[in-house]
């Protein structure tokens, strides 16, 4: 007759054997659930580098893809490139005559009256101002194609066009708000928009230095601001106005 072993050791045995099976199951999920951000994440890069423009049939899917009626990547986003005022005329070639931009802001701030620019006109001033080119690593295998605005009610695009191995355009754009106050007007760094990808300002950091050295090359065109002659800036659908009148002096 075989020998029963003690009641507590098999239940100590038990114990373990669904201890461990727990730690397995754990041990799935956790590698699941790992795998799912690491595949999330995948995807986000991936679309960091494609082109700007209608998406083919397989991007359109993703960005499309919803659970429950919820879009399961609502950040990836194609980037409507002809939306932006002139950008084809420009690159074509076609005449869009560029404005004498800073004499005719001196004038508005010696004669005190507002002045407006549409927003074709100061793509076409950039094109003939700026000579930017590309630095770095990616210089070999990139193209800047162009240096954009595009004006939206109380918001500025500041675009940068690139050419990825002379075909595929990819796009980095910060989106500068303005909000209009009663003494003024403050401007804010809301959002940022790379590859089709549309992020939180915060990552405009990683953007700066381009935008910087386009800054930098703008500033006698940017001084006016930095003297605090300009009291309102009012930016609507495809242009923007400059008032350099104080608040007390305007109808």
């Amino acid at each position: 007759m075989g020998k029963k072993g003690h009641p507590y050791m098999q239940q100590s045995k038990q114990s373990q054997e669904s201890a461990d099976g727990n730690s397995g199951c754990g041990s799935i999920l956790s590698w699941l659930f790992l795998s799912a951000i690491m595949l999330y994440m995948g995807v986000h890069v991936y679309f960091l580098w494609q082109p700007a423009g209608s998406p083919d049939v397989f991007n359109a899917r993703v960005m499309e893809a919803k659970v429950a009626g919820v879009k399961i990547f609502p950040a990836i986003q194609a980037y409507p490139i002809e939306s932006i005022a002139g950008r084809v005329e420009i690159i074509e070639g076609k005449s869009i005559q560029p404005p004498l931009l800073k004499q005719r802001l001196a004038l508005a701030i010696e004669r005190n009256y507002p002045i407006t620019f549409r927003e074709e006109e100061i793509n076409a001033w950039l094109a003939k101002r700026l000579e930017i080119k590309q630095q770095g690593v990616l210089a070999e295998f990139v193209e800047v194609g162009g240096v954009w605005v595009h004006f939206k009610k109380d918001e500025i695009e500041l675009i940068i066009e690139r050419k990825l191995l002379g075909k595929n355009i990819h796009i980095t754009s910060l989106f500068m708000g303005f909000e209009r106050t009663r003494t003024g007007y403050s401007i804010s760094r809301h959002s940022c928009h790379i590859g089709q990808l549309r992020l939180p300002g915060g990552f405009g950091h990683l953007l700066m230095p381009a935008f910087q050295n386009m800054v930098n090359e703008l500033a006698d065109e940017l001084q006016p601001y930095y003297d605090h002659e300009i009291f309102d800036v009012r930016v609507e659908e495809g242009r923007i106005t400059i008032d350099p009148r104080r608040v007390e002096h305007r109808l």
